[in-house]
């Protein structure tokens, strides 16, 4: 006697799945991967590069300069604002090589704000803005500089107050730093602070970096003071170190 039922059987156990790969059936991690390519593709899409447009007329470029050691390059700009305070003020800036090719700008999608623009710039300030994530092949070895529009209205009153302090310069296994302590003196939380440090021999930028702090809040609210540790590209040895670190939530709300 020839039994046929249990083939029959295993045939239609076989027939689900066979019929699920021919549908194309996905599973729960290809569907996260699916949506997770759109939304890249929906992100890239909505994102640009900086764009300066129309000149500023009153924040002015004054200056700009390049380091470069084996860790990358840095691109310096050192901007006054010689008008009534600015907020959200587009900085655009090119890296170009002794022969003139340009090795990198910071028009490119996705960058960082603070690679971009200056958040807040005081009437009468004047502050050094530092790129210091550019990669580049060859040497650099000079930079240009423009500052575009205010794209957001400036706080009625003067920008929270910012203030470093105890500013100390070492140097362990992954290069020179300056480590210091940054201070809140206003009631306004900050989101994201960019303390930014520059190097002067004689007036020269001969080394730069910067550091972000994620969460500064209200000194008065603090339970123990916020430390920020700053890389430098170049090597500041005993030269004038300036830094700066502007507010990025004024009274009106966060500074894109």
């Amino acid at each position: 006697m020839i039994h046929r039922r249990p083939l029959a059987l295993g045939l239609a156990a076989l027939a689900p799945l066979a019929l699920g790969g021919c549908l194309g059936v996905q599973t729960t991690p290809e569907k996260s991967a699916a949506k997770a390519k759109v939304a890249a593709r929906r992100l890239a899409a909505t994102q640009r590069g900086v764009t300066i447009g129309k000149r500023n007329a009153t924040v002015k470029v004054r200056s700009t300069a390049v380091v470069q050691d084996p860790n990358g390059v840095a691109a310096v700009v050192r901007v006054q604002n010689t008008g009534a305070t600015a907020a959200s003020v587009p900085v655009g800036v090119a890296v170009f090589s002794a022969k003139g090719k340009k090795l990198y700008a910071n028009d490119i999608p996705g960058l960082d704000p603070s690679l971009t623009s200056l958040p807040v710039l005081a009437a009468g300030e004047q502050v050094y803005w530092v790129d210091n994530q550019i990669l580049v092949a060859g040497q650099a070895a000079h930079a240009q500089a423009a500052v575009g529009q205010a794209r957001a209205k400036a706080p009625a009153g003067p920008p929270p107050r910012i203030t470093l302090s105890k500013i100390a310069v070492g140097r362990d296994q992954d290069g020179v730093y300056a480590k210091g302590e940054v201070r809140n003196d206003s009631a306004i939380a900050q989101k994201r602070l960019t303390v930014a440090c520059v190097a002067l021999d004689g007036g020269k930028v001969i080394a730069a970096g910067r550091a972000v702090v994620e969460r500064l809040p209200p000194a008065a609210r603090a339970k123990k003071p916020t430390a920020f540790t700053v890389f430098f590209i170049g090597d500041p040895k005993r030269a004038k170190l300036e830094c700066s670190a502007p507010p990025t939530v004024l009274s009106g709300g966060a500074a894109k």
